[in-house]
C-alpha cells in the first residue's frame, strides 16, 4: 500500500441522475465535507483525489477492473441504495467473499469484487456494507426528503464503521 494512501476505501454506486439511486453520492459528499474535503461533482468519480481518512469513489457499478485497485487497503466499505426489501432504513452488513462469478453480467457484487481482489492481488480487504432504503428511482437529479434523511444516517453510521465504533445493528 502506498505511504500516503488511508487504510479505508469508500466505494459508493448508483446513477446520481435515477434520484435516489445517487444516495451514494451525498453519503460521499457528507463524509468528505465532515473530513475536510471538498465534495465530488456529477462528473468525478474521486478515483485521483487522495482521502484523509478513506479515500472516496463514486461509480455507477461495480466491475472486474477495479480488483487490483482494492489490494492494499485494509478496509473497503460500499455503498449503495435498496429498494425497501430490506427491512431497516439503513443497514450495515460485513461483506463476505462470493465466488460464483455469472457469465452474462456487466458488474459484479461486492463480494465477487472481494473475490477477484483476493485473486489479483493475494489479499482482499475487510468488506462492509451501508444499504440505504431509497424510494424514488425515475429520472432526475436530487433525492427524496425520506432517502435525504437516510442518507444522513449513512453518513452518521460510516464515520462510526470507520471509527471501529460499530457493529453491524
Amino acid at each position: 500500500m502506498a505511504a500516503d494512501r488511508p487504510d479505508n476505501l469508500v466505494i459508493g454506486f448508483g446513477n446520481p441522475f435515477r434520484r435516489d439511486d445517487g444516495v451514494a453520492l451525498e453519503v460521499i459528499n457528507r463524509f468528505r465535507r465532515e473530513d475536510g474535503l471538498p465534495p465530488l461533482g456529477l462528473d468525478e468519480d474521486g478515483t485521483d483525489l487522495p482521502g484523509k481518512t478513506a479515500d472516496t469513489w463514486m461509480l455507477h457499478q461495480l466491475l472486474p477492473e477495479l480488483a487490483g485497485a482494492l489490494a492494499g487497503y485494509r478496509r473497503v466499505v460500499f455503498l449503495d441504495a435498496h429498494l425497501g426489501r430490506i427491512p431497516e432504513e439503513v443497514r450495515v452488513v460485513p461483506v463476505d467473499e462470493e465466488y460464483s462469478l455469472q457469465a452474462m453480467t456487466h458488474h459484479l457484487s461486492p463480494g465477487m469484487l472481494l473475490s477477484l481482489t483476493r485473486l489479483a492481488g493475494g489479499a482482499a480487504p475487510q468488506g462492509w456494507l451501508i444499504s440505504i432504503r431509497g424510494e424514488d428511482f425515475g429520472y432526475g437529479e436530487g433525492l427524496s426528503p425520506t432517502c435525504r434523511a437516510n442518507a444522513a444516517e449513512a453518513a452518521h453510521r460510516l464515520h462510526a464503521l470507520l471509527a471501529n465504533e460499530i457493529g453491524t445493528k
